[in-house]
């Protein structure tokens, strides 16, 4: 069972690091939809431009630049 979990922690971890976002996609604004009756709400991480740093939110939108895990964003975003 360990060893299962190590391959599949280790191929989370390449996905994020061949996920690389271009400089433009991780820099574009956040957009905030409106979520409609039925769409779950959840946390999600995006990459912050005036910061450049992954900030949280509570929504139901996916945008290029949102993340679930926060490794994901600082990998795909390193800017």
């Amino acid at each position: 069972m360990k060893p299962a979990i190590v391959a599949l922690c280790l191929l989370a971890a390449v996905v994020c690091v061949i996920a690389l976002l271009p400089e433009k996609v991780c820099r574009a604004p956040h957009s905030v939809p409106t979520c409609s009756q039925g769409t779950p709400i959840t946390w999600t991480l995006y990459f912050e431009n005036n910061t450049d740093q992954c900030q949280s939110y509570l929504g139901c939108g996916r945008g290029y630049n949102d993340f679930g895990i926060k490794y994901c964003c600082i990998d795909s975003c390193p800017y």
